[in-house]
This record gives C-alpha cells, sequence and structure tokens, in this order.
C-alpha cells in the first residue's frame, strides 16, 4: 500500500513483495492481495501469471499511493473495490466507486487528457465482477444456475432520473441509501429497505446500552 511495506523487503529479502510471496509458492487465485498499490511491472505479470486477486480501497488509499489500474485492466487483470473497514469513510461501495473514478482521472486521465480513463462500465465491473472474484466467486454475471446476489436501487428517486448512459447515472449520483432490496444467495435480506433477516431495534437498543455503560 505505501513505501514502507516494500522497503523492509526490498532490504531483508532483495525481492519486491510480491517477488517474495512468488518465491514461497503461496499465490494462486485463492490469494487476495489488499490495495496492491505500488507494482512494478514484474509484480503485475506475477499477479496475472497466478491468477490472483487483488482489491483497492479507495478512500483509505488516498494519500499512501495511486494504483497503476488502467494497466492492470489492459492485462486482464480486474481488480475489485473494497471500503478497508468502516473506520476509513464508512462502508459505502459506492463512495468509493466515484472516489476511485475521481482519483483515475486527476492522476492518470488528466496528463493524457482522457477523462474517460477509468469508464463507468469499468468501475462498476470493478465492483461486482471484481469484488465477486475477490469473494471467490468466478462468475458474477446474472443468469440461470449462478447464485442470485443481487440488489435492487429505487431508480425514481429525482436524483437518479436517467439523463444519458445508466452507467454513469448509478456511478456518480447512487447512494447506499438508494438500495431498496437485497438478495443474497437467493434469499432476501432487505425489502424495501426493510431488513428481514435482524432486529434492528434490539440491536440498536444493544449498542445504546453499551455506549451509556462506557460512559459511565
Amino acid at each position: 500500500e505505501y513505501p514502507g511495506e516494500i522497503q523492509p523487503y526490498m532490504e531483508r529479502y532483495k525481492k519486491r513483495p510480491y517477488e517474495y510471496l512468488e518465491s514461497r509458492g503461496v499465490l494462486g487465485r485463492q490469494f487476495l492481495g489488499a490495495h496492491s498499490l505500488l507494482l512494478s511491472e514484474r509484480e503485475k505479470e506475477i499477479i496475472k501469471e497466478r491468477g490472483v486477486k487483488i482489491c483497492h480501497c479507495p478512500f483509505s488509499n488516498c494519500g499512501k499511493a495511486v494504483p497503476d489500474t488502467p494497466k492492470l485492466v489492459n492485462m486482464g487483470i480486474l481488480p475489485g473495490i473494497g471500503t478497508d473497514g468502516a473506520a476509513h469513510g464508512g462502508l459505502s461501495i459506492w463512495n468509493e466507486m466515484r472516489i476511485f473514478r475521481s482519483v483515475m482521472n486527476v492522476y492518470h486521465g488528466v496528463p493524457l487528457a482522457e477523462p474517460a480513463v477509468m469508464p463507468a462500465k469499468t468501475v462498476l465491473s470493478m465492483a461486482t465482477e471484481g469484488g465477486a472474484a475477490c469473494m471467490g466467486l468466478e462468475n458474477a454475471a446474472i443468469g440461470e444456475g449462478n447464485r442470485a446476489d443481487l440488489i435492487g436501487i429505487d431508480m425514481d428517486a429525482p436524483h437518479l432520473w436517467i439523463s444519458g448512459q445508466i452507467s454513469n447515472t448509478l456511478l456518480e449520483s447512487v447512494e447506499a441509501g438508494d438500495v431498496k432490496h437485497t438478495v443474497t444467495g437467493g434469499k432476501i435480506l432487505m425489502k424495501n429497505r426493510e431488513i428481514l433477516t435482524l432486529d434492528e431495534e434490539k440491536i440498536r437498543f444493544l449498542a445504546r446500552e453499551y455506549k451509556r455503560k462506557e460512559r459511565i
């Protein structure tokens, strides 16, 4: 994620992190590399050859390094997008996607005068197909025989009335609160923004009680 995580490997092993892991024989399709921002050309090749999955966490990554994601995508490596936990800007993948696209445009797009250096469809694919791959699910397409992991978005909200490409509208305007339904493995977890699998009131009550006792 940052130079301080690379230098110790260079000093001790004379290898960069992915080169060291490759020498230990631990890389493969089940390996998930968090962040993976500062990659050498050889490390990119290793990731490609071994089918390693990688996941950027854009908000957490800001101020540390900017990944060469356009090059990775061109190589056939589709990273996933994560949040790095609630402490780093919340748990909204929608926010992470917007931050990521902005960083890509400023860092990679502006020098090339290419505002679509990372198109909306590509970023959405990172969150869906790339995310599924990070979770060990190779096929994220909607189709017969695949896991029914779906969300329903309230596209009737005024700020989501489509103008132009729907992919741009999804990426640039959707917020977490616009998600109405959630289905995982064919099971409805949330319907019309009501969570069906958890007792929200009980969880809120226990959380408030915990905070109250901590203050005491």
